[in-house]
């Protein structure tokens, strides 16, 4: 109750599992399962980022990115695959966040915001591409990339992929298990959307949360994955071996 109180509306169902890795395993889970209930069999991939870590679990590692991640070298040739965006634009260079004396996302270059619908574009093209029957989900770590080197995007890069999810009918989940819980300003760093200066002042509500880290302070390992009424009716009603809880 305290995380559908904390987290947007749209959001009302909540699934804990041990740790944040599996959290993502289970919002891939809920992604591939939702288009399997909606009698699409053919959706079973997922688009990211390049630069993008999402855990240490197969699943998880199937999205990180397949040449500069930390999983890359190992089990190359092993994990599923999937389709892989450039990484965003960074919201601004070390020298200008020197200048501003600030290391939040409200001190962005002044061509960030045009760089980052840009940079959404390559999304938006994998979604309307060859393959974009195939693709069941968008994955992202709002904001900010951080084991891919801590790299803050702008919002307004969040903003239009989920413009670009909703002209093509994808699922968007975000990846909030390093980000949530105040870590970049906001309580969830998908709140940086809407905000004055982050582009076109859209709010962005994901189909699917992952919470982690923070989530306990520390105190013990806990996930959750927090999903919109029409992706948890569509996964418990689709069969195929959903989950408890």
């Amino acid at each position: 109750e305290l995380l559908v109180g904390l987290t947007p509306p749209a959001l009302q169902r909540v699934f804990f599992s041990d740790s944040g890795s599996v959290a993502v395993e289970v919002a891939v889970k809920m992604a591939l399962q939702y288009w399997r209930a909606r009698g699409v069999s053919g959706r079973t991939k997922l688009v990211s980022c390049r630069g993008g870590y999402h855990g240490d679990t197969f699943g998880a590692m199937g999205v990180c990115d397949p040449e500069g991640g930390m999983h890359a070298r190992m089990f190359s040739g092993t994990l599923m695959e999937h389709h892989f965006a450039p990484r965003p634009a960074p919201a601004w260079s070390a020298a200008e966040r020197r200048a501003a004396q600030v290391s939040a996302p409200q001190a962005r270059a002044p061509q960030a915001q045009a760089q980052s619908v840009d940079m959404a574009r390559e999304v938006g093209e994998l979604l309307r591409g060859p393959h974009g029957h195939e693709v069941a989900a968008v994955i992202l770590e709002p904001v900010v990339q951080g084991a891919g080197g801590m790299r803050f995007y702008h919002p307004g890069f969040l903003e239009s992929v989920r413009r670009h999810c909703d002209e093509h009918g994808v699922l968007l989940i975000l990846d909030e298990i390093a980000t949530g819980f105040g870590r970049t300003g906001e309580l969830f760093a998908f709140e940086h959307c809407g905000k004055a200066g982050s582009g076109r002042r859209e709010k962005v509500v994901p189909d699917i949360l992952c919470l982690g880290k923070a989530l306990t302070g520390g105190y013990m390992t806990l996930g959750a994955t927090l999903a919109t009424e029409e992706v948890a009716l569509g996964v418990s009603g689709g069969g195929g071996g959903g989950g408890g809880g």
